[in-house]
Order: C-alpha cells, then sequence, then structure tokens
C-alpha cells in the first residue's frame, strides 16, 4: 500500500507526527511520500495542485491510503475530485470545510474553502474513513471536524484534550493513527 502524509498551513512534512509516522509505516514495508507544500507564502489551492501534480505521477497500481491533518484533508479532497483518485482509504485529522473565524488561517486558506463538493463521488472513491479529532481543538472546533465526517461518512474518534493534533500538543507521535494504517494493509493484504 501506498500512504500519502498531508501537512496543513504554516506545516510542513517534517514536523509533527509525519516523520513519526513515515518511518513507522516504512518499517512496515510500506511506501510513503511526505510532500512539502508551499505555506504560508505562495499558498494556494493552484500552488498545491502544482507540487500534488508531481507527487501522484509516483502513483503506480497500489492501493492508496492518504493521511492529511488540518488544512490537508481539505486538499485531500480537492485531490481526489479533481484528478477521480481511487482510495482504498484516509484518515482525517483536525478537518474542517470553511473558514475557522482566526485572520491568520483564513487569509491563506481562502482558495482552499469549499462546502459543494459532490459528496456521493468522493464517497465512492473514498469508501473508507477516519475523522480523527479533540474535544479541545483550539484552531478546529470540534463541530467543523464532526461536519466532515458526516458529509463523508466517516468514522469518528474522538480525542480527549488534545488540541490541535500537532506538535504544539505533544503530538510528535500518534500510535492510534499508525495503528489505523496498519489495519488498512492487514485489510489490503487479507483481500489478495
Amino acid at each position: 500500500m501506498k500512504f500519502v502524509i498531508f501537512h496543513g498551513a504554516y506545516g510542513h512534512a517534517k514536523e509533527n507526527w509525519f516523520p513519526y509516522l513515515a518511518q513507522e509505516l516504512k518499517k512496515l514495508g510500506q511506501d510513503v511520500i511526505v510532500p512539502n507544500f508551499p505555506t504560508p507564502e505562495n499558498q494556494s489551492l493552484t500552488s498545491w495542485f502544482s507540487v500534488f501534480e508531481n507527487v501522484k505521477n509516483d502513483f503506480g497500481k497500489e492501493e492508496l491510503c492518504f493521511v492529511g491533518h488540518s488544512l490537508g484533508p481539505l486538499f485531500i479532497l480537492h485531490a481526489v475530485h479533481r484528478y477521480n483518485i481511487q482510495l482504498k482509504s484516509a484518515i482525517f485529522a483536525g478537518p474542517f470545510f470553511e473558514p475557522l473565524g482566526i485572520e491568520k488561517f483564513d487569509s491563506i486558506n481562502k482558495t482552499f474553502y469549499q462546502l459543494d463538493f459532490d459528496f456521493n463521488k468522493l464517497k465512492e472513491l473514498i469508501p473508507q474513513s477516519y475523522v480523527i479529532y479533540s474535544n479541545n481543538d483550539h484552531i478546529v472546533p470540534p463541530n467543523r471536524s464532526l461536519h466532515f465526517a458526516e458529509k463523508l461518512g466517516s468514522k469518528t474518534i474522538e480525542i480527549k484534550n488534545g488540541g490541535h493534533l500537532n506538535a504544539q500538543s505533544g503530538f510528535t507521535t500518534f500510535p492510534l493513527v499508525l495503528e489505523i494504517c496498519r489495519k488498512r494493509v492487514e485489510a489490503v493484504v487479507e483481500f489478495n
């Protein structure tokens, strides 16, 4: 299985729990891509698509699982929708669709905000998904993540006192996400 891990706004590929997850998945013999998107300078949906187009050239016939944090999940929906990418599953940590009411984020995220996706199409392309959210996220309120989950029919997992599920909240590792990934790998192996 190939895993692609998507960071969020003001983020990068080598922060939070992304290096941990990539390293652990590689130990399991999985292919992992962790692209670095432009942010905050030059952040736009168009600039992220430019980076992603190079990434998707590495997709073979392997099963795909996308993992995203914060703005990453919203970009995943844009990418899956635009390129008709069939995923085996997706894991969304702290996702949202619309402005957060925080100028620092809303100003650079504005080209990403969207709620009029073809959700029937997205559910076909992402048949299994998980939304992990925190009850005290100071950036993405829990109701925003739950709304995201509802639209996609995702299984929800609440983390108590997890903040924004990032390094500032103590998440330099994320064993729960690793375990979900491991189960997705096992499901593919059993099916094949």
